[in-house]
């Protein structure tokens, strides 16, 4: 098995022109993590999201895909992450995230109106790279790690910086881990 590592931009746009890139120069499958920030804390405390599906509030999807406002991730890879990492004994938890390209614009009327349709966190590219995958039908696995917090009366900023480089390697250590579950198709 062959690996390939890449570090994608931030936002739905940039993120796409890196796997568009990949997937041509011969990406067969894909595990992409990120951070998110947190809609409903109670739900996904220091669980590792598995995207089921997005909500689509980016432009970018929408260009390979027929308009709709969500998307849902494949069954199939998704099932193979939850085993995974419950394999490793990693909690998680697969539930509906927003992607949205308004930066900043995460409003409290917007986190009640999201978490009132389902969703448990917010990114800006994971319903752009399902749309993607389906579009160029490759396979994809996501993950997120929770960063912000929005579940809360004050804005929680966390980052990677906040947890040190030990958790950093976490994630590497679990896309590599993903990817060869992937591959295996457990």
């Amino acid at each position: 098995m062959s690996v390939g590592l890449f570090l994608s931009r931030v936002g739905a746009p940039a993120c796409v022109v890196g796997l568009e890139e990949i997937i041509a120069l011969g990406a067969k499958k894909i595990v992409q993590f990120g951070s998110c920030g947190i809609l409903d804390q109670s739900i996904v405390k220091n669980r590792i999201i598995i995207p089921s599906s997005a909500y689509r509030d980016e432009g970018t999807s929408y260009h390979y895909i027929k308009s709709s406002d969500e998307i849902t991730a494949d069954p199939i890879s998704t099932e193979i992450a939850v085993h995974c990492l419950n394999k490793l004994g990693i909690p998680c938890i697969l539930g509906k995230v927003w992607s949205t390209d308004g930066i900043y614009r995460e409003t409290p009327g917007l986190i009640r109106k999201r978490r009132e349709q389902g969703c448990i966190a917010v990114d800006m590219e994971c319903s752009a790279s399902l749309a993607v995958a389906k579009f160029r039908n490759i396979p994809i696995i996501q993950f997120l790690f929770g960063a912000d917090n929005l579940d809360a009366d004050i804005w929680e900023q966390r980052d990677l910086t906040d947890y040190g480089f030990q958790a950093s390697s976490k994630y590497i250590f679990l896309a590599f881990e993903l990817a060869m579950a992937f591959e295996k198709g457990n």
